[in-house]
Order: C-alpha cells, then structure tokens, then sequence
C-alpha cells in the first residue's frame, strides 16, 4: 500500500510497460483485483460474521476504486478507494471499509506469496477464484506484476508473473484462464445452436458459442476451410493442454480483399474436395487437412507473392506451390505432415536449396525470402 490506506499501485515490470505505458490488454486486471479484493472482504465479513447469511446490502457496491495516475518505473497504475461511496451505501460500517479492503489487499498478497512456496488456499469462495483467474490473464513471460505495499516470505515484494499464476489456478481450479486470439480454419457450423468449430495450430479444434458476438453461425454457412479471426478467453490445465473455452469476445471471417488472394484461397477450398483417387484407381490421396492449413497461412503471410502462385496437389495429399518469375522457378513443397521444402532454379543452371522446415517457423521464411530476394514486387 502507498500513501494511506486507501490508495493501492500496481507495479508492470517488463518491456512493455517502459515510460509509464499502459497497454490496454492489462487494464483488465484492475476490476479483477477490485472484484478479488471485494469477494475476499465478503468472506470475511462472513467469518466474522457466523450469525448473519449474508454480508449486508450493498457491501460490494461499497468497494469502490478510481484509477488517480500511472506513475513511471514501468508502469505504475496507482488506485484509489471510493470512501464516499462506501460511507453512501453502508453509513454503519463505511468508516470501517478502508481497513476491510486493505487486509483483503493483503490477503491477495499472501495469496501469490504463498503460492510461490507452494502453498495453496483451500477454500476460496467460488467469485474469488473466477477473479483471480481473470487478474494478469494477459501478463506475458519476462513480465510481472508487483503489489506495492506488500512483502512475501522473502522480504521482497510479492508480485504475479505467468509462471506463479499458472501454478495457482492449476493447484485451485485444475485450469487456469489466458486470453488467445488467434487464426483458425473453419471446419464446421451449426446454425441451430449457434456454434462454429475451427482448428488452431496451437490448440487444435475449438468450439465457440457466438452468442453475444456480432456474427451469427449462419452467416459462416458456405465459407468451410476458410479462415477465421477470433478473440476468446480459453482454458488450459497444468501442462498448458487446452481444456476449453470459457468466453468468446469477438470472431470475423478474414476477408481477402486482394482478388489475387482470393484466388488462391477459392483454389485451395477447390483442391480441398477432391476425392482420393483423383490420379486413376488407388492413385492420388486426398488433401490432407493440415498441408491446406499450411498453404492457406502462407498464402496471407506472403499475400505479395499470391499473383505469381499456382497450386497444385501432389499424389501422397501433399500440395506444391509454385511460381516463375523471369529466369526463375520457384516451388514450395508441402508433405501431409506440414514439413516444407523449398527449391529454385534458373535458366542459367544457378540453383536455391533445397532447404527442409517442420512448419511455418521464422528459420523457413527467412529462407524463402532469401531465395526471393530478386523479385521486384512494384513492377506489372
């Protein structure tokens, strides 16, 4: 606690946060830790309290927080209790709210502090666990929070970073909340409930309820293997497997608004209907979803070069992407198994690899822009 208490900080330590910066994913913690504090003073009102069922009317209103500076040293959220309200809502007990909030502050403290010795809470009502799951949910590794005011078991201040947090909520919940936004494909839609299922590359398949979102299932009906832009809250367990989705903020079909994308895109939607055996009898594999996955990422990720692409499937339910550009010829093989290799060759007999990558990972896109490095993108 700084300057009395009922004023709080906050301390972000990380890249990020240099000069007092404040990204806005973050300020998410600040209601999470009001409603954390609000839900560990109910219960202690209610320990207190044996005689009563409940904690009286408008006790949680009665916490009440205004963000009043962000100093710098990174970033310093500085928070101030509402004493007014509290003295409005509860004139029996409202003297007495700024002690009830600041030991539930110290409660959240000791909360982390102990979690970082492997001590867990055993009885944590049922609000504080859903607060504390959404407090630091978009803290990133090499950065932690810092709760001014307080000290662990090792004298130094207690603070929350991705690694304490995760084996808090695992200990207390068995899962733990980040939020994710990412890319998927879309594999399926179903109108009558309102869901759609896609496929991630880091997570695998996800089912999200679109109720609340803007774009109801069926205006996803006719775009299967398209791709899928989405932010959700998603719950993973204690070796980071994917568990489930708990909320769904925003979801949209990447529309391309390049014809020549498009292209490609209607191409590998085509490529993937064909029926196996397309070769002759016992000859030529389908397409197998995960080298359409890969080809339609590179696609976006080199929409530059979309004008140039032909695409082709190979036998094994592989694909080939290739391209010429004056004396040049350029292709990108992609196996069923998502590994890739890249070749080129010219006219005059130079050569470029091959070169193998087990994905899309940075090591193969600084190959193939290396090997395209003679390309003028600006010429007709």
């Amino acid at each position: 606690m700084v300057e009395g208490k009922d004023n709080f900080s906050l301390r972000y330590i990380g890249e990020r946060f240099q000069g007092a910066r404040l990204p806005l994913d973050v300020l998410a913690d600040l209601p999470a830790l009001r409603d954390l504090i609000a839900a560990l003073a109910k219960q202690e009102f209610r320990q207190k309290n044996p005689d009563r069922k409940r904690v009286p009317q408008g006790f949680d209103k009665s916490i009440s927080f205004s963000l009043t500076d962000i100093e710098d040293g990174s970033a310093v959220p500085v928070f101030k209790l509402e004493s007014e309200v509290a003295q409005q809502n509860l004139p029996n007990i409202g003297d007495g709210m700024e002690e009830i909030v600041s030991r539930a502050y110290k409660r959240v403290a000791a909360i982390v502090d102990d979690a970082a010795n492997d001590i867990y809470p055993q009885a944590l009502p049922d609000d504080a666990i859903r607060a504390l799951s959404k407090l630091g949910a978009n803290i990133q590794d090499a950065e932690k929070i810092e709760l001014q005011g307080t000290a662990g078991a090792d004298g130094n201040v207690v603070f929350l970073d991705a690694y304490r947090r995760k084996n808090l909520l695992t200990h207390i919940r068995e899962t733990y909340t980040i939020e994710f936004e990412g890319i998927g494909e879309l594999t399926g839609v179903d109108a009558t409930h309102n869901t759609i299922q896609i496929k991630t590359e880091q997570h695998g398949e996800m089912r999200l309820q679109l109720d609340g979102v803007s774009m109801p299932a069926e205006q996803f009906d006719g775009n299967l293997f398209s791709f899928v832009e989405f932010s959700a809250s998603i719950a993973l367990d204690a070796h980071d497997d994917f568990k489930g989705v708990e909320a769904v903020h925003s979801v949209d079909l990447i529309r391309p608004h390049d014809e020549e994308v498009l292209r490609c895109v209607r191409r590998l939607q085509e490529l993937s209907k064909i029926e196996k055996g397309w070769l002759g009898p016992d000859h030529g594999e389908r397409l197998v979803h995960l080298a359409g996955t890969r080809a339609m990422q590179l696609v976006f990720m080199r929409a530059n070069f979309a004008r140039w692409f032909k695409i082709f499937p190979t036998e094994d339910g592989g694909l080939s992407i290739e391209f010429d550009h004056e004396e040049w010829s350029y292709a990108v093989e992609i196996s069923p198994d998502g590994e890739l290799e890249i070749d080129a060759s010219s006219t005059d007999a130079q050569d470029y690899g091959p070169e193998s990558f087990e994905g899309l990972t940075p090591e193969f896109f600084k190959a193939f822009d290396e090997m395209t490095a003679n390309i003028d993108h600006d010429e007709d």
